[in-house]
């Protein structure tokens, strides 16, 4: 995937990383190969930490 067409977490920079966690609980999972109408990959988050992990194990990711 081409990083240009990533949205930046704006603590760091940078894309954001599997298992990040923005102010509101939620966890950041992966970006999905399809772009948005903003032009930015679409990004899968989920809800709470039992949500994140029962996906990470369906998707066969190993957290950062």
């Amino acid at each position: 995937m081409d990083d240009s067409f990533k949205r930046l977490n704006k603590y760091t920079g940078e894309p954001f990383k599997t298992g990040f966690q923005d102010e509101s609980g939620r966890f950041f999972v992966r970006y999905i190969n399809k772009h948005g109408n903003d032009g930015y990959y679409l990004e899968e988050w989920k809800k709470d930490f039992k949500s994140y992990t029962n996906r990470l194990k369906e998707l066969d990711i190993n957290p950062c």
